[in-house]
């Protein structure tokens, strides 16, 4: 009895132990996943290589979306250029038209990425239309931002993504200012030059909508009598949670490109691609609503579609790898009423402009001026 009685506490003290390890375990994993999600990231990433520059073409290396159809910028560290076509594609090499040299020195071993809103961190000057630095005044601190001028009492304001930057916006500036309608371009909490939050982390726009808040109240005392919302990625979540916190508001459209409307979607695909135990996703978005207190359920804006009154426009590419489309093109199935849903292949993440900007402007122009 004695020898069974010690050997039940050995087993029971072994099981302890390996409960208390693999807990540990998953919860560190859990932790580092949700970090993922949660941290502010500002340091660039340049996956390509140039590896060859002759007269109006470019040989990149490296990189998954280098063959993307349509028109992009090239971004390296002291430069940027505007790409064109695909010419040629090898195993694993792409050679592309250069359109122009914006700035900098394009030449072989330089690294970059390519760059979905063209002309890098730059202002509304590299899209051609004139601007004012502004700050917006928040509980945080002043916000950073831009505004270009229009005699059109409706503003535009525009969201960029997750770890972006307002020059997200400038492949659209010119639209809006041939329809005399003013743009303020923001920053918000926890991007560069700005206010961070309390807590430092990203809140998915759980909390970020506060800034865009703040920003309505600018465009408000500045003359705007009426608001536009046009977000991408992340700002694509910021947008309708804004919209649902402000019911009276003078905002009279949404426009969302490549939107996060579902969070889980994003992350489930983010965690396939780095080959996480599916377990651990639930595990991670646990952890995350835990470091911040916000609530994926609030974030899904699925779950409140019906709630919406405001007309959307809502660009998808159905090859995005980033955002899944399925919660946007459901969006837009359930609220028929009031979202005009533009499809488009081939151009990725926030790319609907670049596979097809004649016809993304045509839409834009066609929304815009319906309101």
């Amino acid at each position: 009895m004695r020898v069974n009685s010690l050997w039940r506490r050995r087993l029971l003290w072994s099981a302890g132990v390996i409960v208390t390890v693999g807990l540990v375990t998953v919860g560190g994993a859990g932790w580092y996943y949700s970090g993922l999600v949660i941290d502010p990231v500002h340091t660039p990433d340049y996956p390509l290589m140039v590896t060859a520059v002759t007269g109006d073409r470019v040989t990149l290396s490296g990189g998954a979306d280098t063959a993307a159809p349509g028109t992009y910028g090239l971004a390296w560290a002291d430069g940027n250029a505007v790409l064109g076509p695909v010419i040629s594609a090898a195993a694993g090499t792409v050679t592309r038209t250069v359109v122009k040299v914006v700035r900098g020195d394009l030449r072989p071993g330089v690294q970059a990425y390519l760059d979905r809103s063209m002309w890098g961190h730059a202002t509304p000057a590299a899209a051609g239309v004139p601007y004012t630095d502004v700050k917006i005044p928040s509980p945080l601190g002043d916000l950073p931002g831009w505004r270009t001028e229009g005699t059109s009492p409706t503003w535009v304001i525009a969201v960029h993504g997750r770890n972006g930057h307002p020059a997200e916006a400038l492949r659209v500036l010119p639209v809006f200012h041939s329809l005399g309608m003013p743009v303020l371009g923001i920053a918000y909490r926890n991007d560069e030059g700005a206010p961070a939050s309390p807590d430092g982390k990203l809140h998915l726009g759980a909390t970020e909508w506060q800034d865009v808040a703040d920003a309505v109240s600018y465009a408000r005392a500045h003359g705007a009598t009426g608001i536009v919302l046009y977000g991408w990625s992340m700002g694509g979540a910021i947008v309708p949670m804004t919209v649902r916190n402000l019911p009276d508001a003078p905002i009279k459209g949404m426009i969302l490109d490549s939107p996060v409307l579902d969070w889980r979607s994003p992350i489930a695909l983010g965690a396939e691609q780095m080959g996480v135990p599916h377990f651990m996703v639930s595990v991670g978005e646990w952890v995350v609503e835990r470091r911040t207190g916000l609530s994926f359920d609030e974030l899904d804006h699925l779950r409140h579609a019906r709630d919406f009154k405001t007309p959307t426009l809502v660009f998808a590419d159905d090859d995005d790898a980033t955002v899944p489309v399925g919660p946007a093109l459901e969006f837009a199935r359930i609220r028929p009423d009031i979202v005009r849903l533009v499809r488009t292949s081939g151009g990725g993440h926030t790319g609907s402009w670049n596979v097809d900007p004649a016809r993304y402007e045509r839409e834009l122009r066609a929304f815009a001026s319906s309101l």
